[in-house]
């Protein structure tokens, strides 16, 4: 039923298979996205934002089943009991053909609140075509979605990023030929959901093949499905929180800036996104070999352990914020043009929006590690409302600065302290005091660096070649000036063995 590859292997090739889909993804959505904006005015990309946030939204309904039921895969899979992979994944479409179709409905009922954000210049009708179209999609994404979750947890990932990626490129010829010839919005998005559908279903027939035990008619019993609604109580807090805290940004945005405000952010986001993914895939790619201590281990060693991932994590994670600081609004009015650029202090804010979301990441992974749900749960709900109750008093008389100012400071007062207390409470069982102090000095140490590098490149032309100065400016500085504050700190050197170890097992191990 399953091959009998190493965790090592299987994690290189996902590891190589993941790179290689960042960059060809890479390519496409910044080719892509030149072609759209060319064509196209920037309210129809801010129109495909705000549907992707209402979708987020409506997806509340899912309450968490898909990453509980995916948790209850490893276990079975791992022991290749293949009775209990075909009940399981039985029962995941069986929930999803629900979760399906609330989200039809759903959608549906939402309908009517349309014009109250998608106020502007594109015909109404254009807006509640494109609306159904992605209504369609996320409905039949459900269906599709469990036995792409399998081939996910049995560590084929690379299946899944070299099918996307090919057709990616698929996809960037098919909507770039639609919009030079009929420069029409809804025969774009109809091309762009078609391949995502076919995207689906090459992988489910790679599930149908690759397991054949999925044609067995079994069932659950009863123990797994009251272990299952146990997981998705404490796992729906973080969905609700997650998704209402990711949402309420590019809704008010939407709201009170316009169409146009969401478009530009788009950009903004995609290239901030796009440096932050390669990011997560080194962060993964090392706690994936300190997974299992954390796991196994709740003593001062996995504390240790920890604490090394996070100075890794804040190191790579300032380099990249300076980085983007130094050519962020560069980039955008070379890429774009003017007419799609913030203010400097709205990228900075926006910037940091994006670093104290990534600098809580090693601490996450433990809180997982430890199955701490049911403890954090209730710090993703003050966090949303503190996101949206703060955006919504600043975003009057700040616009966009406002808006994601509320969101730093909710990350800063609800989970960068909160999901500390509750790794060492429950995890560690420990005082944090120590690590706080170690936490905030790297936060200080981040904002003197990236402050540093923005006023030392700033005065740099913008130009191509002025572009790639900056960023190696920033580069070469940030790292220097880290060099300095870290030399006598203990984790740069473990960090740095860390690093090639993992390096070597990946450069030894076949694709």
């Amino acid at each position: 039923m399953y091959s009998n590859d190493s965790r090592t292997g299987m994690s290189s090739r996902n590891f190589t298979a993941s790179i290689m889909g960042r960059l060809i993804g890479m390519f496409t959505s910044f080719v892509g996205r030149s072609i759209f904006v060319k064509v196209l005015s920037a309210e129809y990309l801010g129109l495909g934002g705000l549907f992707g946030n209402i979708f987020s939204v409506i997806s509340l309904c899912e309450l968490g089943f898909g990453a509980a039921i995916c948790q209850s895969l490893y276990k079975p899979l791992a022991e290749e009991n293949e009775y209990k992979v075909a009940a399981v994944v039985g029962y995941f479409t069986k929930v999803y053909r629900y979760v399906a179709f609330l989200t039809l409905m759903l959608g549906l009922f939402a309908l009517p609140i349309l014009p109250a954000f998608a106020a502007g210049d594109i015909d109404m009708r254009v807006i509640t075509a494109a609306y159904l179209l992605f209504l369609i999609h996320s409905t039949f994404s459900y269906l599709l979605a469990p036995k792409c979750n399998l081939v996910v947890c049995d560590q084929r990932m690379y299946v899944v990023t070299l099918t996307r990626s090919v057709l990616g490129v698929v996809a960037l010829v098919v909507q770039s030929v639609i919009l030079v010839k009929t420069r029409n919005y809804i025969l774009y998005l109809a091309a762009r959901i078609a391949v995502l559908t076919v995207e689906d279903l090459i992988i489910n027939f790679y599930a149908d093949k690759k397991y054949p035990c999925l044609s067995l008619v079994r069932r659950v019993d009863r123990e797994y499905k009251k272990s299952l609604y146990q997981n998705v109580k404490a796992l729906m807090f973080h969905k609700v929180g997650g998704v209402l805290s990711r949402s309420t940004d590019s809704l008010l945005l939407t709201y009170f800036v316009g169409l146009s405000g969401m478009g530009k952010y788009s950009n903004y986001a995609l290239v901030i996104g796009t440096v932050g993914a390669f990011f997560d895939v080194a962060v993964n790619a090392v706690a994936a070999s300190v997974g299992n201590l954390g796991a196994k281990d709740r003593g001062q060693k996995s504390e240790r352990v920890m604490r090394k991932l996070y100075f890794m994590n804040f190191w790579l994670l300032t380099v990249g914020t300076c980085v983007i600081v130094s050519v962020l609004n560069p980039f955008i009015e070379l890429w774009l043009g003017k007419n799609m650029l913030f203010s400097n202090t709205e990228m900075l804010i926006i910037v940091a929006s994006f670093y104290f979301s990534c600098i809580r990441d090693p601490v996450q992974i433990f809180v997982s590690t430890y199955g701490l749900y049911k403890q954090s749960r209730h710090i993703p709900i003050i966090r949303a409302l503190l996101n949206l109750i703060l955006s919504v008093m600043f975003v009057g008389k700040m616009g966009v600065s406002g808006v994601f100012l509320g969101t730093v400071l909710s990350t800063v007062l609800s989970p960068l302290c909160s999901e500390v207390k509750v790794l060492y409470k429950y995890g560690f069982s420990r005082k944090p005091r120590e690590f706080f102090v170690e936490m905030f000095g790297y936060i200080a140490k981040s904002f003197v660096c990236a402050a540093l590098c923005f006023l030392l490149t700033f005065g740099v032309k913008i130009t191509p070649v002025g572009l790639v100065l900056r960023a190696v400016c920033a580069f070469c500085l940030s790292n220097a000036l880290l060099l300095v504050m870290s030399a006598h700190d203990g984790y740069l050197q473990d960090a740095v063995m860390t690093v090639k170890g993992v390096c070597r097992r990946l450069l030894k191990s076949k694709l």
